[in-house]
């Protein structure tokens, strides 16, 4: 199988400002340990794990003509990801995340914008980019130009896959059009109203569906194919930040789909990823390129 597929993805791409804290204050001041400023975005970090894994990337998204703007871009070039799709709107604010991470358990909190930037119309999906792709990944953001772009490439025979953590309005559209959804434990709960993982993964199963899973933290992941129930455990790392963690497992897993791999690889795959990812600080600084992920994953 092609080991260079070629993955394009429609979402959200911001610049994240972190900082790593010994606790995260509430009406209190704390000194901070370490910081950085990286691109970040569930779709935009998820292209960056697949381009750094050996995928052709690109990246079609929305951001302002400010300085913020020409980071993400910058940061997205830099990485390999063709971000020449990404819409500079005039007089705009770009998006933008604020994130703490607390370092005795590496987990995060999260405040984001989506700035000022007009959403991607439908006209402006490159339609030749798509038909050119072995899979088209959305995060439920720019959701307009997002259906027009999945509607596209289901009659083009491209798979489309979904991050699915955030309910949007048009999130039902959305799973509609996917053939790959995996989902966060907290939007699993949400949308399905289930409580057991179980009984959500497989109601996230319809339609066309070919493969459902849900995320699970430090209990590895879930996934079905419309017959069998696959569980991954969760691959184990010394961690320091969670940030992007999610983000990272489906560019690593919509990877590997594209290289041909059965589902349960795929899962465990996109495990090793996204727990190397974990091991450093920053959304993207960790993750590792494909020769370290197969080298790694080997030694277990």
């Amino acid at each position: 199988m092609n080991k260079h597929p070629q993955i394009t993805g429609v979402g959200y791409c911001g610049m994240d400002y972190l900082c790593r804290v010994p606790h995260v204050p509430h009406d209190d001041k704390v000194e901070l340990i370490e910081s950085l400023i990286q691109g970040g975005g569930p779709c935009a970090t998820a292209l960056v794990a697949a381009a750094r894994l050996g995928a052709q990337a690109a990246f079609c998204g929305a951001v302002g003509d400010d300085e913020r703007g020409a980071q993400i871009i910058g940061g997205l070039t830099a990485e390999g990801v063709d971000a020449s799709h990404v819409k500079v709107r005039k007089g705009a604010e770009s998006p933008a995340g604020f994130c703490w991470i607390e370092a005795k358990s590496g987990k995060r909190s999260i405040a984001w914008t989506r700035g000022s930037a007009r959403a991607l119309s439908a006209r402006e999906i490159d339609r030749g980019l798509i038909r050119s792709s072995r899979v088209l990944h959305l995060d439920g953001h720019q959701a307009q130009a997002a259906i027009a772009a999945a509607e596209f490439a289901r009659k083009h025979g491209v798979t489309v896959s979904i991050d699915a953590g955030t309910l949007v309005p048009e999130i039902a559209g959305l799973l509609g059009l996917s053939d790959i959804v995996i989902a966060s434990e907290k939007f699993a709960q949400r949308y399905t109203g289930e409580a057991r993982m179980e009984a959500a993964v497989k109601r996230l199963f319809s339609g066309n569906r070919r493969f459902s899973a849900v995320t699970l933290g430090k209990a590895g992941s879930l996934g079905f194919d419309g017959k069998k129930l696959f569980r991954c455990p969760a691959f184990k790392v010394a961690v320091v930040d969670t940030t992007g963690a999610g983000d990272v497992y489906h560019g690593a897993f919509v990877f590997a789909h594209a290289c041909g791999k059965p589902w349960a690889e795929c899962m465990r795959f996109a495990t090793v990823v996204a727990a190397l990812k974990c091991s450093k600080f920053g959304g993207r600084t960790g993750i590792p390129d494909l020769a370290t992920a197969e080298r790694i994953m080997r030694k277990k």
